[in-house]
């Protein structure tokens, strides 16, 4: 019972961390977008509640993923643990990152077209996606530790 109430504390908690700090994760990821000729344009008030939801939620649902882990695997703290954990949190980061470079490409290209002066191409900020991507980066990063300490257990234990 004490176990269950840690973990929920840890996802209240890191929920809460994960809505204060979005706004400072979306000025980062602007500001690693080259939109000279890009304007971002403004969401509705729907999108950016869910954006702000979702956001949470990914940071939030890093000790449940954690657990997940760690239930299939039977995995000790403090190695294996810890490299559960930088897995997860390394697929989340290389995923975001990912969809930044897939923007940038994509501006790249529009850039590339000779549309006149003082036009500029629009993105739409719901378009962009990043709290979407980094959820999917904790997902394949869970899924990569169990693959790897499932196969790694095994292989100890014969």
């Amino acid at each position: 019972m004490t176990n269950a109430l840690k973990y929920l504390g840890l996802i209240l908690i890191l929920s809460i961390i994960g809505f204060l700090i979005r706004d400072y994760f979306f000025d980062f990821s602007l500001s690693q977008i080259a939109y000279e000729k890009t304007q971002i344009v403004n969401r509705t008030m729907s999108g950016q509640f869910y954006s702000h939801i979702l956001f949470a939620l990914s940071i939030g649902i890093i000790p449940l993923l954690y657990l997940i882990i760690r239930k299939i695997t039977k995995l000790n703290f403090i190695t294996q643990g810890l490299i559960s954990c930088a897995i997860i949190v390394i697929s989340g980061i290389s995923l975001w990152q990912f969809r930044i470079f897939q923007l940038n490409s994509r501006i790249q290209k529009l850039s590339e077209f000779d549309i006149g002066n003082g036009i500029k191409t629009e993105l739409n900020f719901d378009s962009l996606n990043f709290g979407r991507y980094l959820f999917i980066g904790f997902l394949i990063g869970t899924v990569l530790s169990i693959l790897i300490f499932k196969n790694r257990n095994k292989t100890v234990t014969e």
